[in-house]
């Protein structure tokens, strides 16, 4: 009886369904059309037989392995839902971001997809030992190895290059990657994995459109004919019928240049591939002309161990069908919130700390990664230029604010939780000394360095977005990291977690109600019971550099390791403020990227992300505070020691605008270092430092830095010409700056000023003596400041007035 007779069968007497029997009937005919040319019609047909109902069973127990982790994760997320004292809806947003209202005591549990991704990537870049370091950018993002680096690919398929370290790459990325297939399969996820996979396929969509179909189909048939591509079949599960090859090409050239090639699957996908390459030399060759091109490989593997690490802790947390139980659950969010917000202040306290309904599907949105896939590349990239050159304009001086404004911020993380301040800021300064140690002791305890791919991740604190990979995203990505705000923050992150984590190390010894108060408090907030602290401390410490530091790897509870991890990095967020996923979710409003309106939308509140960041973590946590003595007292703190920061930034960058620090005794100054302190002012004075004061801030804070550059140039242009004003030198000079890439870097920002734009005012503008005349007397008018290098001047004439 031949296998579709027996299926036939099978149906009739329900004891399969008909969707089951047309897969084990495809599987079956494609496992036969790839054995035949071994054996005979009959031998093949039995074999394909035996092989398809050995994979059919094994889908079956894959399928209800599947159903109950998915139903088990259901339930899980109902519980926390209804035992959140803030409603469903807020418990629903605290499995997807860090609970702003901090409710995770009273639901036993905190843990979160957009902070265990990251726990869980840094796990998978900790795996790889930093194999890859060598293939990462150098000096500032000018040099990178992107010849030697295709080793790695070579080692993948079995050639001995002897090059050692791409051998160690090779095996770092095998053993890393079966490590996260079998854990998010252990999660749920019936995967496909083929045995000689090896790679991610990553077609660029530009560089494809570079060629006609005709030359796209010609160069992958010469591969397929060459026996160094095989073309399959979705639909047979097999390889294609040669007759069929070049008709698939043909389609996957179409989905490429639609951009669907790349867009569903994060790190993992059930997708059997299309095109399955037999040698190295085939897939860099093609990828080189189609895909990530020379430079891109380190990037491609970076991010997919990145995205790996985000769908893991999606699957873990909404369960394998993550989609469909998000779906379900807001659902029962909204009910809830109907009934429980229907007054106008619930309804207007829930908007304020982006608790609604709304904002977790926006928050799902960006913590999924559904935001960041273009609909449209075109748009994308008009878009993501326009403000990587605003972020490599503008936010040359970021190091300015960042120094004195993350110590301070640090220093209040660290105490809320018992750290010594101190211990903190002095690890830092000796791992930026020794950084190649640090590394890898951080590596051991699963804190190595957050950056994903091999871009200016320190940027996204303040510019809302990673920047992109083309030119203008290469230009903001140097530019940020000769500021020096890479660095500074990857180090700061680094050792406020490892002394949070040594911290721990310390308080081993002790019981649950003999901690230090400050960690004990911590533990609590978290939801950590004695019982699983006492499973915590009994974990055996790792021992480096003089000091004991808790080894998160160690312990035997994996979800109470992830916890605890997911706490830490919760915490290392007031530490050093960047926008997680509620506040990207906001600042796109919940638009897709590549999209005109998502365009617009991220434009519009590009370098808002981090004032609102400061109000979700620090102004929320005072004001959550208990009883009104315990709100007064945080927010003194809070309000006191960002003021002394404000105060230190704004001398800082007067000096660097080449003016005299200002009075410091004047009611004026201490107003000013308040708003600049603050999460409104810090970033605002931040960014307009790089041109004149009170100019055309308003207008630009509205519409966003680039629309409202281009609106105010246009509008200037347009008065000129057709108008009674005229185009001044000045004006001009400050339209060239506000697009000038480093125009703004702290280091240098005083000398590009007075040797290239006042030049550029002077050689226009016949009146420019008078015009940096009124330009020094408002200076002197308004903040009591003169200059120690005046505007015009080609050299200083004198060194700065300190006070």
């Amino acid at each position: 009886m031949s296998i579709a007779n027996c299926l036939t069968k099978l149906v009739a007497a329900k004891q399969i369904t008909q969707k089951q029997a047309d897969d084990a009937l495809a599987l079956h005919e494609g496992l036969q059309g790839r054995l035949y040319p071994t054996m005979g019609p009959t031998s093949a047909e039995a074999a394909s037989a035996l092989e398809a109902a050995r994979v059919m069973a094994q889908a079956a127990q894959e399928r209800k392995l599947m159903a109950a982790k998915q139903a088990i994760a259901y339930a899980s997320a109902i519980d926390r839902m209804e035992k959140h004292p803030s409603g469903k809806t807020v418990g629903l947003q605290s499995m997807l971001v860090r609970d702003n209202l901090e409710g995770g005591a009273a639901m036993g549990t905190a843990i979160h997809i957009d902070g265990h991704s990251e726990n869980v990537t840094k796990r998978l870049l900790g795996m790889m030992d930093g194999a890859m370091k060598p293939y990462a950018s150098r000096l500032a993002g000018l040099r990178q190895d992107t010849e030697s680096i295709w080793n790695v690919v070579r080692e993948l398929f079995g050639e001995d290059t002897g090059d050692d370290a791409a051998r160690s790459a090779a095996e770092g990325w095998k053993k890393t990657t079966e490590y996260a297939v079998a854990r998010v399969k252990c999660a749920g996820k019936p995967l496909s994995v083929l045995e000689d996979w090896r790679l991610p396929q990553n077609w660029d969509s530009s560089r494809v459109k570079q060629f006609s179909e005709q030359q796209f189909v010609h160069d992958l048939m010469t591969e397929f004919e060459a026996g160094n591509l095989k073309v399959m079949d979705k639909q047979g599960q097999g390889e294609a019928p040669r007759a069929a090859v070049g008709g698939i090409i043909a389609n996957a050239y179409k989905d490429i240049t639609l951009g669907k090639a790349n867009s569903g699957a994060g790190g993992f996908s059930n997708q059997l591939r299309v095109f399955r390459f037999q040698n190295p030399d085939a897939y860099i060759r093609l990828m080189q002309k189609y895909g990530i091109g020379d430079g891109g490989l380190y990037n491609t593997m970076m991010g997919h161990l990145g995205g790996m690490g985000r769908e893991i802790a999606t699957v873990e947390i909404l369960g394998p069908n993550y989609e469909d139980n998000f779906r379900r659950l807001l659902d029962v969010a909204r009910e809830d919130d109907a009934v429980r917000n229907k007054a106008i202040g619930a309804k207007l306290k829930r908007s304020l700390t982006m608790n609604s309904p709304a904002a977790v599907q926006r928050t799902y949105d960006a913590v999924t990664g559904k935001l960041g896939v273009a609909q449209s590349e075109l748009i994308a990239g008009i878009g993501g230029g326009l403000r990587n050159l605003q972020t490599a304009a503008r936010l040359g001086s970021a190091t300015i604010a960042a120094l004195p404004g993350d110590s301070f911020t640090a220093s209040l993380a660290a105490n809320h939780n018992g750290i010594p301040a101190t211990a903190v800021l002095g690890r830092l300064v000796r791992d930026l000394a020794n950084d190649k140690e640090a590394e890898a002791i951080a590596r051991q305890v699963n804190l190595t360095a957050a950056s994903i791919m091999d871009h200016a991740l320190g940027s996204r604190r303040f510019a809302d977005e990673v920047v992109g990979q083309g030119f203008t995203g290469r230009v903001a990505d140097t530019t940020m990291r000769l500021t020096g705000i890479n660095a500074w923050t990857e180090g700061l992150k680094r050792a406020w977690a490892m002394e949070f984590n040594g911290f721990i190390a310390r308080q081993a010894d002790r019981t649950f109600g003999d901690l230090d108060p400050a960690f004990g408090g911590f533990l609590k907030r978290y939801g950590f019971t004695p019982r699983q602290w006492d499973k915590l401390r009994a974990t055996p410490q790792i021992e480096a550099d003089g000091a004991k530091f808790f080894d998160v790897n160690g312990v035997e509870d994996q979800e109470l390791a992830d916890r605890l991890m997911s706490a830490i990095l919760d915490e290392r967020r007031f530490a050093v403020i960047e926008p997680d996923a509620r506040i990207r979710g906001a600042m796109s409003a919940g638009l897709q990227r590549g999209t005109f309106m998502g365009e617009i939308a991220r434009s519009a509140t590009q370098f808002k992300s981090f004032p609102m960041t400061f109000m979700m973590t620090h102004m929320m946590r005072a004001a959550i505070q208990d009883g009104a003595w315990g709100k007064i007292a945080a927010g003194t703190k809070l309000v006191g020691l960002m003021t002394i920061a404000g105060a230190v930034t704004s001398q800082m960058q007067s000096l660097v605008a080449g003016r005299d620090p200002q009075d410091m005794s004047t009611p004026e100054f201490w107003t000013q270092a308040f708003i600049r302190g603050g999460g409104g002012g810090m970033l605002g004075d931040l960014v307009y430092s790089s041109s004149t004061r009170g100019g055309d801030g308003l207008k630009e804070y509205i519409l966003g830095p680039a629309p409202g550059t281009i609106i105010s140039a246009t509008g200037d242009l347009s008065q000129a010409l057709i108008g009674d004003g005229k185009m001044t030198g000045k004006m001009l000079a400050q339209h060239i700056k506000a697009w000038t890439p480093g125009s703004s870097l702290w280091f240098s920002k005083i000398a590009t000023d007075r040797l290239l734009f006042d030049q550029i005012q002077a050689m226009i503008d016949p009146n420019y003596r008078q015009s940096f005349a009124r330009y020094e007397q408002r200076m002197k008018k308004d903040f009591g400041q003169a200059f120690w290098w005046r505007p015009g001047d080609v050299a200083p004439d004198r060194g700065p007035r300190l006070p």
